[in-house]
């Protein structure tokens, strides 16, 4: 083992099921103890998944070491090519010696361990659910003063950040300036510092640094640009990277297999546009191309899975509805220790929380929520927390397996084009009007015939690109790669799925029952409906 691991004593390793022999420094080592990167411990990458995909229970921390990683083998390849350029150097760095090549590295190793810090319990699966209550409540179903009144001012914390992609960045924001108040407590040299550095390279904008602290440390704010672009802003960086080959290994699904010591050997550190910014030569190309494969497939077959997007329907009711019963269903140690549930989505609160030790608002916790509401819910409550926790039947119904069949069914019947009939699918889906229709001549049909109301059942529809456009670093790869071109196209073609579910058990067991009658129905009557727009 090394002497030094990034800027501090090397410390200790970890053996990944990844990337092998992971080594960690002192200061590491002690951040893996606080409460905010224990809690990823039981925060899983990939939510409620092993309900689909056995295995899948790996977590957001295996994955946070496998970035910080790999952010490191990168941020070493910057500080070998800084050694031979001056002006990348310079642009980088205020000074050029070994002391700021380390700091540098020590940023690219917290920023990835950190990435992901702010995931709420089952990772992306509940975040949606989340952002709902914070800006939408009362379509959510929450009627009661106490909690809109409690979940505007965890709002008005979430805004105070301006714009953001997804929810889990704030918190991610929020708990790492909580880290840079307990780094105060370790006593490690230039760590607050380290820590906003990291922060800034996450969520540029985020922090403000005195010239003083960046020409002491020798390492200017580009640095944390590059590192940005590094760790997740690109078409391939090291989050992708990891998070495709570990949920690929998990799930079982093989497509996810990317050979990253030949991707990482073929990134190219350069100055372009005024800035350093990583590209890849032609040589590189094929193995960049296996990533963007990988991505495209794994999206398909696990990400956007029927039954995967079927368990998130599942979790965003039971959540929503604890959420609304949590007077009546009462969880330890939550009741006391919380106003009310609202302060779980509060960045503030939840920080100061997660700092004492006294919640974590992981995986673990908001299963035992689901198994008090299976008791002491309402009978819609009880019965979503059932479909959760081992009533396989009363998860919602798929509708729609595979959206490729249904096109591949309208182009056996009509003359377009593949691409006129998927804009024509994702036109007829996202149509609140005609899907209505759709589901009035089918699932609403069969309901009669089965003695059941339409008014009982729900029909949720889903609709995703995994390519929406291709682009950023590392750079060179787009422009001149024809597979991926072409790959990009089909990748951006919608996948288009759809779930039907009832609130009443007895109403959901006959649609269980009925399930291939309503999907042959349902299917029947949305390609007639794309065919009739496919025709003008």
């Amino acid at each position: 083992m090394p002497d030094s691991v990034g800027l501090y004593k090397a410390r200790a390793v970890v053996q990944d099921a990844v990337h092998g022999i992971i080594p960690i420094n002192e200061v590491e080592y002690h951040l893996l103890q606080t409460p905010f990167l224990r809690r990823l411990h039981d925060v899983k990458q990939l939510g409620l998944s092993y309900l689909v995909f056995p295995s899948a229970t790996h977590s957001r921390l295996e994955h946070s070491l496998g970035v910080m990683h790999l952010a490191s083998r990168v941020a070493q390849r910057v500080v070998e090519v800084s050694r031979r350029s001056s002006r990348i150097c310079s642009m980088l760095f205020h000074r050029c010696d070994d002391g700021v090549y380390s700091a540098f590295i020590q940023i690219a190793r917290l920023t990835g361990l950190l990435h992901d810090l702010g995931h709420p319990p089952f990772s992306h699966m509940l975040e949606p659910t989340i952002e709902d209550l914070l800006l939408n409540p009362l379509d959510k179903g929450v009627s009661s003063k106490d909690h809109l009144e409690g979940l505007e001012r965890a709002k008005g914390k979430v805004l105070e950040l301006g714009g953001f992609r997804k929810v889990h960045e704030v918190y991610t924001v929020y708990f790492i300036r909580k880290l840079v108040e307990l780094s105060e407590k370790l006593g490690y040299k230039d760590l607050d510092i380290i820590l906003n550095l990291a922060l800034e390279s996450i969520r540029p904008g985020s922090v403000t640094l005195s010239d003083e602290d960046l020409e002491e440390l020798g390492v200017r704010v580009e640095a944390c640009r590059l590192v940005n672009n590094i760790i997740s802003s690109g078409l391939v960086d090291v989050d992708r990277l990891d998070y495709l080959v570990r949920d690929a290994k998990y799930t079982g699904v093989i497509y996810g297999y990317i050979d990253i010591d030949r991707v990482l050997e073929n990134l190219e550190v350069r100055v372009e546009d005024e800035g350093v910014t990583m590209r890849v030569s032609p040589k590189g190309f094929q193995p960049i191309e296996d990533v963007f494969d990988a991505r495209f497939k794994m999206y398909k077959s696990v990400y956007y899975h029927h039954k995967f997007v079927g368990v998130q329907i599942a979790l965003d009711r039971a959540f929503t509805l604890a959420f609304i019963e949590w007077d009546n269903i009462k969880p330890t140690p939550y009741v006391e220790l919380l106003e009310g549930p609202w302060e779980l989505l509060d960045p503030v609160r939840l920080s100061n929380l997660i700092a004492d030790g006294t919640i974590y608002f992981d995986d673990t916790e908001i299963l035992g929520v689901v198994k008090l509401m299976a008791v002491r819910g309402s009978s819609i409550g009880r019965r979503w927390a059932r479909a959760l926790l081992h009533e396989r039947h009363l998860l919602p119904v798929s509708l729609i397996k595979r959206s490729d069949e249904v096109i591949a069914e309208i182009s056996r019947r009509s003359s377009k084009p593949i691409k006129d009939i998927a804009y024509a699918l994702e036109l007829t889906v996202h149509n609140s009007d005609v899907f209505k229709g759709i589901v009035e001549r089918s699932i609403s049909r069969k309901a009669l015939e089965l003695g059941v109301s339409p008014e009982d059942i729900r029909v949720e529809r889903t609709s995703a690109r995994i390519v929406s456009e291709v682009g950023g670093s590392p750079r060179g790869v787009v422009e001149a790669s024809l597979y991926i071109r072409m790959l990009s196209e089909v990748a951006s073609t919608p996948i288009v799925l759809a779930h039907t579910y009832s609130d009443n058990e007895e109403v959901h067991v006959k649609l269980y029952r009925e399930r291939e009658r309503l999907r042959k129905a349902f299917i029947e009557e949305l390609v007639a409906e794309v065919i009739r727009e496919l025709k003008g």
